[in-house]
């Protein structure tokens, strides 16, 4: 496959159990700049983020009092059981052709995902 895609977790434990978190955020090799954004979960699937031809990098982070969250990096309906999960704490990169797409995301009635795009 041309232009792989990388979805890499950074941080946390056993599945589960998260232990880490990212502490810094730093623009990607590709010198990216980075714009942060808030999505509150409302407990139905919802846009994480819309599609766009010049996004290289996606990271999105689940707080450490998150509940359940999971997106769907294809943008079709998220599920938190056959979604990507996120557990608590986490954050995970999606680079590449796959950050182009649109995604969505599910979890728990009104905790927050935060969403760096660049």
């Amino acid at each position: 496959m041309s232009n792989a895609t990388l979805v890499e977790v950074i941080g946390g434990g056993t599945a589960g159990t998260p232990s880490g978190s990212v502490q810094t955020v730093q623009s990607p090799a590709d010198g990216a700049t980075l714009t942060k954004a808030s999505v509150t979960m409302s407990g139905a699937s919802a846009v994480l983020v819309t599609a766009s031809a010049t996004r290289s990098v996606v990271l999105v982070s689940s707080t450490e009092a998150n509940g359940a969250a999971a997106i769907d990096p294809t943008g079709g309906t998220a599920a938190l059981d056959a979604g990507v999960p996120i557990p608590a704490g986490t954050t995970i990169e999606i680079t590449g052709k796959a950050a182009q797409s649109a995604m969505t995301q599910i979890g728990t009635n009104t905790q927050k995902l935060t969403v760096y795009t660049g």
